[in-house]
């Protein structure tokens, strides 16, 4: 990797508007990617007359593998395009996908519509690392704590995160409700048109971006070194989504083993949402325990986490089982924002590195449904000791000190290679 190329730098002014028509695109990622999620059966027997489960499961891994491949693509292009421009051409391009999944006229069709709008939603992600990096300039132009905007900013998303999580379960029942669901996933398409349009009049009302010299390139250890945070950062993040996603496969029939508790009963819907609730209570104090602890509040917040899986697991009636997820919300909200804070310490906010990691990430999660499928053969609250198993994975990752290069250049770009007199690689 040369760095050799001019870089651009992010806009001098950020605005307030564009940071907010950020956290929409992120809203507008989340609930598309999950809001139809648990509806996908009813909707392909009423639209199409599919009864078999097997068409359900062909149609997410399709979409799933199709984003695994267009994120890393969208972080190359991020390489050479700002952030903010590959947003806007994400959401044009989501908007004709989600347009045409109204007419598609049978299964193949709407399985590769959908695949499109998906392709085209991987680039939405971009307005995470977009929205910290507006954070972090606004903090170095009023002279402040850089390292504090970062916090407030990943705070925020986490935040997002919650409340998406609830939104994509409302949405996804209004669309399954509809005479034709089809309809709704066009409706989409009017809300990332909307988005696009704002996004560009206030990105023309910034000042023009500036360019700069590419960072200093590194010899082969802070090569190697830079390497090594991202390797430890995509460990942390593959163990913790996995840790999170194994007992959510089949929680609905862990909780109805439970007297007075059935699969579709209210009961149900609090106890999913109850570790969401508890995270955002404790995100307040994420501040002063990130003052206090630093990058130790991951391992410390991973482990209270851990002891809410083993109560869940241990749980013998409905009463312990709610402790258990209170204590799991508890070690969440700070535990999301600490794994979060590890990624951009690793990978900045320019865009390739984060997708790349990312996108580790988004693999990682595709062993959760096999694995929690296996477990509950054995036995139905097992998932939790696997759950258990990945974040104890997490805690001995975080512990592990990867020494810093002195030029980190992943606030920007991949490390560039300091080539000798003689053009080989410095050993340094």
């Amino acid at each position: 990797m040369t760095g050799s190329s001019p870089v651009e730098d992010p806009p001098v002014r950020p605005s307030l508007l564009l940071r907010m028509l950020l956290i929409a695109v992120m809203v507008i990622y989340l609930i598309g990617e999950t809001a139809l999620m648990p509806f996908l059966p009813q909707l392909f027997h009423r639209v199409y007359g599919i009864n078999s489960p097997a068409a359900t499961g062909q149609f997410l891994w399709i979409c799933r593998i199709v984003g695994l491949i267009a994120l890393p693509l969208w972080g190359l292009a991020a390489r050479r395009w700002p952030l903010h421009r590959l947003v806007l051409i994400g959401l044009c391009c989501a908007a004709v996908f989600d347009a045409c999944v109204g007419f598609a006229p049978n299964y193949a069709g709407f399985t590769v519509l959908s695949a499109g709008a998906v392709a085209a939603n991987a680039a939405l992600l971009l307005a995470y690392p977009a929205f910290v990096a507006e954070h972090s300039r606004r903090a170095v132009e009023r002279q402040r704590d850089g390292q504090h905007a970062r916090l407030v900013a990943v705070r925020s998303m986490v935040v997002v995160f919650h409340v998406a999580a609830v939104a994509s379960t409302l949405v996804g029942g209004w669309v399954s409700g509809l005479p034709d669901p089809r309809l709704g996933v066009s409706a989409f398409a009017v809300v990332d048109l909307l988005l696009a349009v704002l996004i560009l009049r206030v990105l023309r009302r910034l000042p023009v971006t500036r360019r700069k010299s590419a960072p200093a390139p590194m010899n082969n250890v802070g090569v190697r070194r830079w390497w090594l945070l991202l390797t430890q950062a995509a460990l942390i993040g593959v163990a913790f989504d996995f840790a999170l996603a194994v007992p959510r496969v089949f929680f609905v029939r862990y909780a109805a083993a439970f007297p007075g508790v059935s699969p579709g009963s209210f009961v149900v819907t609090v106890l999913i949402f109850l570790p969401s609730v508890s995270a955002l209570l404790t995100l307040p104090a994420t501040r002063r325990c990130y003052r206090r602890l630093d990058r130790r509040m991951l391992p410390v917040a991973a482990l209270v986490c851990t002891a809410g899986f083993v109560w869940e697991y241990a749980a013998d009636g409905l009463l312990a089982l709610i402790c258990g997820r209170v204590l799991l919300g508890l070690g969440l909200g700070l535990a999301q924002v600490a794994v979060e804070m590890t990624m951009f310490r690793s990978t900045g906010t320019a865009g390739p590195a984060f997708t790349a990691v990312e996108t580790v990430r988004s693999a990682g999660l595709l062993l959760a449904p096999p694995i929690a499928a296996t477990a509950v053969t054995h036995e139905v609250a097992l998932p939790y000791l696997v759950a258990s198993a990945a974040l104890a994975c997490v805690v001995l990752a975080s512990l592990s000190k990867v020494p810093t290069p002195v030029s980190c250049p992943t606030a920007e770009e991949p490390p560039a290679v300091a080539p000798t007199r003689a053009g080989r690689v410095d050993a340094g």
